[in-house]
């Protein structure tokens, strides 16, 4: 059963009618009679899928939740069928202008079981540390791919061509390049602390805090050394444990940045050190605070 909360329209579907129509006009080489009958039907037939709310989960691929045997065995179905696909073609190899029409039909098959494992393969949830690594990958891979790209190009038009692109081309290729690697340095400082696993307490007090607002307190670091620290953002877990138990947990400390969290929470914040306006022997400011 579909949950009502959380259901929406199959959308997905739609794009399958349009992929499915496409080949077919490839194939049979335009609009044809067969068309005209087919496509009003497959249309109707789409739309109920999309739209109805309750269907059987073997018309839709919903599977119910805790059906492991089911999602076994749908895995092993798709395989089953990219292996007959792979053997057909390896028993009877296409030739000519069959190769194309071999080479859809098999890009189908093997692409919507690729889609099919990943509605099949259990995830793990989504949370804001989960993101930020993700983010951070794919910020470290598009930084060494922009910069790949750049140099290859230019190596490419000296070899090939015989002279350097226009300087606008690499000008522009390094502002990217340094845009991406402003962005992953953002983003390496908490993931790198998170990643370490170790969490630091500190007492901590602030006067006033609420939940998903900026907090401004005050906070012992380890080796009794007094600061001052704002969060732009005091998440619920973070807001109530400084609030209820005067604590905060330092991820990765010490470091560079202030990742404040939960050792077994999902959520993080990155604040900021501040010194204090009168000074003291037990002040630090935001230079110095890391060591």
């Amino acid at each position: 059963m579909v949950d009502e909360e959380r259901w929406r329209p199959r959308w997905w579907l739609c794009w399958n009618l349009g992929g499915i129509l496409a080949v077919h006009l490839v194939a049979s080489g335009g609009w044809t009679a067969t068309t005209t009958v087919l496509a009003p039907i497959a249309l109707a037939v789409t739309l109920v899928f999309v739209f109805v709310r309750r269907l059987p989960w073997w018309l839709t691929g919903e599977l119910p939740a805790g059906r492991q045997v089911l999602v076994v065995a749908g895995a092993a179905g798709l395989l089953l069928l990219d292996a007959v696909v792979v053997f057909a073609l390896v028993l009877y190899p296409p030739h000519g202008a069959d190769i194309v029409n071999a080479g859809v039909f098999a890009a189908i098959f093997l692409g919507g079981s690729a889609v099919g494992w990943y509605h099949l393969v259990p995830k793990a949830p989504v949370t804001r540390r989960a993101v930020l690594r993700r983010r951070f990958r794919f910020a470290t891979a598009a930084v060494w791919t922009a910069a790949a790209v750049v140099l290859t190009t230019e190596v490419a038009a000296v070899a090939v061509v015989g002279g350097w692109l226009p300087w606008f081309v690499p000008v522009a290729g390094g502002v990217a390049v340094a845009a991406l690697a402003g962005w992953r340095s953002d983003l390496a400082g908490p993931a790198r602390c998170l990643a370490s696993g170790s969490w630091t307490p500190i007492a901590a007090a602030a006067f006033d805090v609420r939940a998903s607002e900026p907090v401004d307190g005050w906070a012992v670091l380890p080796g009794d050394v007094r600061i001052r620290f704002h969060l732009p953002v005091a998440l619920p877990d973070v807001a109530a444990e400084l609030a209820d138990r005067r604590r905060l947990w330092l991820a990765g400390w010490p470091s560079e940045a202030l990742v404040v969290g939960l050792p077994d929470g999902d959520s993080y914040a990155v604040g900021s050190i501040g010194g204090h306006r009168g000074g003291g022997k037990n002040t630090v400011t935001a230079g110095v605070a890391h060591r």
